[in-house]
């Protein structure tokens, strides 16, 4: 059980760090959800987990279509492992970025 990062309710939804051992997330997957999970249900814009993703690079990354290419498949993985978890990321809008949603 955790707390609703808007509203502070208790939910079913597993903490990030259980979300994170039970679900198997690992790399880029436990780096993009930590990223999102951090910004407490407000969007937070891709630029932003880029920045978490490649913190360790000197050169701040690869190439911007790498990224985008490398971000869309560990996404995907994360939302496929979450399913049925109580924790949704969920796109904003043309971006805008992603927002965590736990239930």
């Amino acid at each position: 059980m955790t707390a609703c990062p808007m509203c502070k309710a208790r939910v079913s939804a597993p903490t990030f760090d259980d979300a994170v051992r039970t679900y198997g997330l690992e790399g880029f997957e436990a780096v993009i959800l930590k990223a999102i999970w951090n910004g407490n249900g407000f969007p937070v814009v891709t630029s932003q987990i880029f920045e978490m993703m490649y913190a360790d690079d000197p050169d701040g990354g690869p190439a911007p279509d790498v990224m985008y290419r490398a971000f869309n498949v560990a996404l995907r993985r994360i939302r496929e492992k979450l399913l049925g978890s109580g924790i949704r990321i969920a796109s904003v809008g043309f971006r805008r970025g992603y927002r965590i949603s736990l239930r």
